[in-house]
Order: structure tokens, then sequence, then C-alpha cells
């Protein structure tokens, strides 16, 4: 009995370390699986990963990113087609104007970032939770989004010009005027293209790298304002034109600029007249939107820019400096600014003069400081070039040469205070004709379109290099959308647009910066003024790879040019990827680097050809023409 129990036992333990054994060697098996499988994908995308249809898994981070930029170089050169009742509009990533020098950003795609994102996948800071997303992207396919950031309301405007001759706009009830009495006029239903819904499913394909067509639906537009709503309206018209002329007075006694005096405008029964709208305003006692007569206000902004504000407004303007015989000398006093106040001025006549029967009215103004005063600059503490920057603008057009000069002036003599943000798009102000600027035709579509800022990338390529020699932290920096003469070596351009993109850097040093620039021929210089804090640069030479070719010329019909008559961009440029590296030696202890990468995509030759009537798409096809 005794020997049965000894052999059960033991029988019992050598199933145990059978068991123990087998565990082992499973755990060791499937271990060594995972360390092999870890190994394959060192420093790749985990299997089952992609973006759109591309499947991504074992591709290393150079390898995604080239895949996806050749993905996005396609989309820049052949863009996405909208259609609405036959006719065809392309959307281009990037905007470029005929000359060729004026480009910028509609779509962007954030390719770094998105390849950041599927190496990342299942390589988080916890373990487990990253061996059960390895798991799940083994069984099941992990689609990750394109990023990628858009121009909505560029986009819209883009659209809504080329498409609007489809539109009927809907017509609210509202006031005319004849024979001396109003009347009210019946609303009119709509029918718009839904812009806002295509927008959306542009994103949604952009996302998933889907260029197929965008057919464009619309819709009834029913109007805010019906007739049957508006009784006695007419009435109320009537006493308010009663009440004109109005009188709108300037005040200067209540403001301490020097060579401003009192002036008056007197609007007249019929400028009220055309002023006067049907509109709705929300009304915060009854909670809801009430029908009443009022101003419309685009109509009143017209007025005041073209008749009043002209007269009394005074731009602030900053004190400027210059460097002579060695010595910061100003030669631009600072001086406080006035402009109207509109809003204010508004809600004056709604209140007073619509509802309150006045018809003496005095405008509301807004004095507008400098940012940069005489007397804070005593001791500007400016003793030495320290940092200059240079590009070439060789061959460049008479317009692009006007606006060089044009915008290096307006920087010419600006202090930049120790800690401040530089933010190149507000030091250059207004960037129109009335500040000096020329224009180049930008095509949008189907459409050429007047628009400012050539040879502006000039000036925030040299910016950018100045920055660097100097040694400041850079906060905000493009590259341009594609490689341009001007601008080479590729890698270290900077673009700017009006509002965006936007160069900026910081004054991270004690002590204020002087900028000067100055124009040699074909050259532009631009030079940092202030104080060496010992900081050392260095700067490595941009590498150039991944070199690609454009797609063949494309021509685009136009009514903007004699029928037969051909108008072509620049030469075509090939797309690269370039990256150099930046450090700043600030001291032993603290060095600061940084890599700054661009990706510059293929850039198609586009020529405009004048023709009597557009075809239904209004593109013509593209030759077989390409750089070599």
């Amino acid at each position: 009995m005794i020997f049965f129990k000894l052999h059960k036992t033991k029988k019992a333990f050598k199933g145990l370390l059978f068991l123990v054994a087998f565990f082992i060697s499973l755990s060791a098996i499937v271990l060594g699986a995972y360390l092999l499988f870890e190994k394959k994908y060192e420093n790749k995308v985990y299997p089952g990963v992609y973006v759109g249809n591309i499947n991504l898994g074992g591709k290393s981070f150079l390898e995604v990113q080239t895949i996806l930029n050749e993905k996005v170089n396609l989309l820049d050169q052949n863009g996405i087609s909208f259609r609405y009742q036959g006719k065809q509009v392309k959307v281009f990533p990037t905007l470029s104007s005929v000359e060729g020098d004026l480009a910028y950003q509609i779509i962007d795609f954030e390719v770094d970032r998105t390849v950041n994102e599927v190496i990342n996948l299942g390589r988080g800071a916890e373990p487990i939770t990253d061996l059960f997303k390895k798991i799940e992207l083994f069984l099941n396919k992990k689609k990750s989004p394109l990023y990628f950031s858009i121009n909505k309301e560029e986009i819209y405007k883009l659209l809504k010009s080329n498409f609007s001759k489809f539109e009927l706009e809907p017509v609210n009830a509202n006031l005319v005027y004849n024979d001396g009495e109003f009347t009210i006029e019946n609303e009119k239903l709509g029918n718009v293209i839904n812009y806002k819904e295509s927008i959306l499913l542009l994103e949604k394909k952009l996302a998933s790298f889907d260029t197929s067509e965008i057919v464009m639906k619309s819709q009834i537009a029913k109007p805010k304002i019906y007739k049957n709503k508006t009784t006695g309206l007419d009435l109320v018209a009537q006493e308010i034109i009663d009440n004109a002329p109005l009188t709108i007075k300037f005040d200067s006694s209540k403001h301490e600029i020097p060579k401003i005096y009192d002036q008056s405008w007197t609007i007249n029964k019929d400028q009220v007249i055309e002023w006067l709208k049907i509109k709705t305003e929300f009304s915060p006692l009854e909670e809801r939107d009430k029908i009443l007569v009022g101003l419309d206000q685009k109509l009143v902004k017209e007025y005041f820019d073209e008749n009043i504000s002209p007269e009394i407004q005074i731009e602030p303007q900053n004190a400027k400096f210059e460097i002579k015989d060695g010595r910061v000398v100003e030669f631009q006093v600072s001086k406080d600014g006035l402009e109207v106040n509109f809003d204010a001025t508004f809600n004056l006549l709604e209140n007073k003069f619509i509802k309150g029967g006045e018809n003496d009215l005095t405008l509301a103004m807004t004095e507008l400081k400098s940012e940069l005063q005489t007397e804070e600059v005593n001791d500007l503490g400016i003793n030495e070039v320290i940092g200059t920057g240079h590009s070439d603008f060789s061959g460049s057009p008479k317009n692009r040469r006007h606006n060089i000069a044009t915008g290096a002036a307006s920087l010419n003599g600006l202090i930049i205070k120790p800690e401040e943000e530089f933010s190149l798009i507000t030091a250059l102000g207004d960037i129109d004709g009335e500040s000096g600027y020329l224009p180049e035709l930008v095509i949008k579509g189907n459409q050429t379109i007047a628009e400012y800022g050539g040879g502006l990338c000039q000036i925030g390529t040299t910016l950018f290099r100045t920055v660097l020699q100097s040694g400041m932290p850079v906060t905000m920096r493009r590259n341009h959308s594609y490689r341009v003469s001007y601008y080479e070596p590729a890698g270290t351009d900077a673009t700017i647009y009006d509002p965006w993109p936007d160069f900026r850097f910081k004054n991270d040093s004690e002590y204020n910066i002087l900028i000067q620039t100055r124009i040699e021929g074909d050259d532009i210089y631009f030079d940092f003024w202030g104080t060496e804090d010992g900081r050392e640069v260095e700067l490595t030479e941009p590498t150039i790879y991944n070199i690609t070719k454009p797609a063949p010329t494309k021509y685009v019909e136009t009514l903007d040019l004699p029928v037969g008559e051909t108008r072509c961009t620049e030469h075509a440029h090939n797309g690269a990827d370039a990256y150099f590296d930046y450090i700043v030696k600030y001291s032993e202890d603290n060095i600061v680097e940084e890599r700054f990468s661009s990706h510059y995509v293929p850039w198609r030759e586009v020529c405009l050809i004048g023709v009597e009537k557009l075809s239904e798409n209004g593109t013509a096809t593209s030759t077989e023409e390409s750089i070599e």
C-alpha cells in the first residue's frame, strides 16, 4: 500500500516536471519568436499598418517617408477634380503665380508627422499595452490617417469663383423706394452649391489618399426674411429718412494728435435710403431674432472707407534707426496714430440715428500707440554686427525687384527688443498696392487672379539666413513649395504669405537687435546689429536627396489672354528633399541642436492659353515635355 502511494506520488511529480519543462520550452520559443520579431521590425513599421490603401508594414522611417512623399508629389501635380453640371475645376495643393515666384499652399501635407505616427504604433511606454497593440495590428490591419491641414476659406473662395455662375442666391424680402415711398418686395428662393459638404468630402478623401473626382451637389437655399413677417416696416423706413440728413462729426479736442482738425460729413437722404435694409437682430430679452429696419453694415463700411477714414486716419509710426559712422542714429521719429472705430460708430448709427432719431453724431475713434517710442531707445546697446544673411535674386523681373526693394525698406531700421518674438508678416504690414507693392497673376482653377506678395519670399529667405548666422531660435518657418533658383541652396529658404505661413524668430539675447537692409546689384543683405554674447553658431551644408522629376507641361485655358496667346510659368523644377543641422553653443553646458528639413514638390510647367470659350474641363491635354 505504501509502495503504491510512493509510486503514484513519483508519477505525479514526473508529470509536474514535464509540464514545467513544457511551459518553459514554450515560453522560450515564444520569447525567441518575439525577440526575432522585434529584431526584424527594429526601427521599422510593424505589420498591419496602412495609410490609406498603402501597406507600410516592414518599412523604415526613410522608406515610409519616400513612399508618402511620392504619393504627395503625384497629388501636388495632378490635383483633385471638382465637378458640377459638366464643368470641372482642379484644386492643386499649391497655388502659384504665372511668373512662378508667388506660391503658397492651401493643402499642407504633414508627412513627417504621419511617418512618426506609423513608426510609433506599438511603441509606447507600457510594454503590456504595446504587446496587445502588436497582436491587434497582426490580426487586424490598422489604417493610420495621412495628416494634413487645409485652408478651407481659400478653397471655398477658389471653388466659389469658378462655380458661382451656376448658383442663384436667395433674396430676402427688402425695401424698395420709388416715387417718394417705400414698398416691400417679395423674397426669392435660391439654389446654391453645398461647398461645405464638398470640402468635408475633400478632407475625408485626402486622409486616405483618395484622389477620385468630387461631384458637388446643390441645394435649395431659403431666404431668412419673408414679406409676411415685415408688416409696417415700410412706414418705419419712411420715418427714418424723414429725419435725414445725418451729420457725422470728428472732434479733434478729444485726441492729442497734432495737425488734425475738426471735420464733419453730411449724409443726405439718398445715401440713407441706399443704406437701409430689412434685417434680423437677436433680442436677448425675447431670446429670438427680431425683424427690423436697420443699416447695411457692408455698404456703410464701404462709404466710411472711401469718404471718411482716409481724411482722418493716421498710421502709428515706430522710431527707426540706422548706423552712421559706427553710431546708431535715429532717422524716423515715433508717432502715435488714430483710426475710426467703425464697429463702435456703426452701433452709434444704429442706436441713436435709426432707433433714437438723433441726426447729429460724433465719430468713435481709437488711438494707436506706436510699438517703439523714441524715448525708450536712448540706450540701445547696439555695438556691432552679430550676423549677416544674403541671397541672390539674379534674373528677377521688374515687378519682383520692385517688391523686394519695397519689403526690404519696410524692415530697415526696425528694433527687436530682448525676448521679443519677431513676426515678418506683422513687420511688413499690409501687402497691397497702397503699400507700394505690385501684383502678380495667380492661377486658381481655370482663372487667373491678381494677388500681391511676389518677391517677399526673398525677404523671408534672407531674414531666415540672417537669424541662423546670428544664432537666434527660429519659432516658425516653412520652406517654399518647390525649388527656385533665387533660394538655392535648397533647404535654406523661408516662404511667407499673408496671413500664413509666417516667418518668426525670438531675440533670446539680453540686447536689442537693429535690422539694417541693403541691396547691392542682384544681391540682398540683412545685417543684425547688437551685442555679441559669446554664443557660437555651426551650420552644416544642406544634404539634398530624393530628386524627383515633374509631370509633363500642362495647359490651362483662360479667357484672360488673347485667343491663341500662351503664357507659361518659369521652367519646371525637380522635386527633392533637403536638410541641414543648426547648432548653437551658448556655453559648454548649453548646446542647442535643430535639424531643418524641407520637402520640395516636383513642379510641372503650367501654361495659360487664351481661348474664346472654355471647353468642358478648361484644361488642354498635357504635352510630353519634361526636364531631364
